[in-house]
């Protein structure tokens, strides 16, 4: 890669880092205490990146006192987020919180809130997500989950989240398809309700696609392969990278694509090989290129995201321009 190429990620990056900073409140917050943590749940992350370590800090003095309940949930007592992810997904903004508050040296905070996400953690490895009082398994809170435990030094725990993406990435029954859900025994779900298909796979004959839900394993099993050196974590690894090789031409050009560049980046350091940097490469000039002048990113209005009601609302900018000016930073720094 250019050096041209690595100073506009780098160059990008930093514009999203001061759209943040500059949208901090005087007490440190991004929102009212009444609030949930649906907007600045990726933020600490980002700043500690940025090297914004006085700014992080204030905003979890602030996290301390208003959201951090004594079990150790980050989403506060009596308060929800706005949007209805934060339901569904419990394990995913707490963990982000976690990696965050560890980066910023919170380790009160970061052992704490992995200690609380580990009851989420069912018997076959996997943290559970919610579609209304169902539980079921899939990668987003599983991978994000068991990074917070690798994270904060519970190796058991997230080699067992480990093994159970392993098992989803090497026993896909349709090489056109990625099914992502699973019962929380482990079984794969493969029947998907009619106009659900988005939510239960993504399909390689078919664009804009979720494709977070391969980056997202893809991240933390490379994560996990450095850290263990177990073959198999390598080896699922590459084989969640060749499905996402098969999938439409938007599979590195579209919002979900954030975390499978990413997790690209990661894979190349450890493998070299070319194609999944130029895979990272393909994702960060995308990011790039639709970053508004003023700094943040905006959702396309489109199927993935049309349960979101307003998609240009602060939280939605605050989100997602903290996630891509964090995957914009590392992968310029990773390749």
């Amino acid at each position: 890669m250019t050096d041209t190429r690595v100073r506009s990620f780098f160059k990008s990056a930093q514009r999203g880092f001061d759209w943040i900073v500059a949208h901090q409140r005087p007490d440190g917050s991004f929102c009212n205490p009444e609030d949930g943590i649906g907007g600045y749940y990726k933020v600490p992350y980002a700043l500690t990146l940025a090297g914004h370590l006085r700014e992080a800090h204030r905003l979890f003095a602030w996290v301390a006192e208003h959201h951090f309940t004594t079990a150790g949930d980050f989403r506060a007592p009596e308060r929800k987020a706005h949007g209805t992810s934060h339901d569904a997904w419990p394990v995913y903004s707490n963990a982000w919180l976690v990696l965050g508050a560890h980066r910023a040296g919170r380790w009160d905070l970061s052992r704490r809130g992995a200690a609380f996400l580990r009851r989420y953690q069912v018997p076959a490895g996997g943290f559970y997500a919610l579609d209304g009082e169902t539980r079921f398994l899939e990668p987003v809170c599983t991978a994000w989950g068991g990074l917070a435990a690798l994270t904060t030094g519970h190796i058991d725990v997230a080699c067992r989240a480990g093994d159970l993406l392993t098992s989803l990435a090497e026993n896909q029954p349709d090489p056109s398809r990625f099914y992502f859900r699973m019962e929380t025994g482990g079984n794969l779900i493969t029947e998907a309700p009619a106009g659900a298909e988005l939510f239960y796979y993504v399909d390689t004959t078919r664009r804009e696609q979720i494709y977070f839900n391969p980056g997202i394993a893809l991240i933390f099993l490379t994560h996990l392969y450095r850290t263990t050196g177990e073959a198999r974590y390598l080896k699922a690894s590459r084989t969640l990278f060749r499905f996402t090789a098969r999938c439409a031409d938007d599979v590195y050009r579209f919002p979900p694509s954030g975390k499978l560049g990413m997790g690209s980046a990661l894979l190349y350091t450890i493998t070299g090989n070319q194609e999944t940097r130029q895979a990272a490469v393909t994702v960060g000039t995308y990011l790039v290129e639709t970053q508004t002048d003023e700094g943040f990113w905006s959702l396309p209005d489109v199927a993935a995201y049309e349960a979101i009601a307003d998609k240009d609302g602060f939280e939605i900018r605050l989100d997602m321009t903290a996630e891509f000016s964090i995957f914009l930073m590392e992968i310029a720094a990773l390749i």
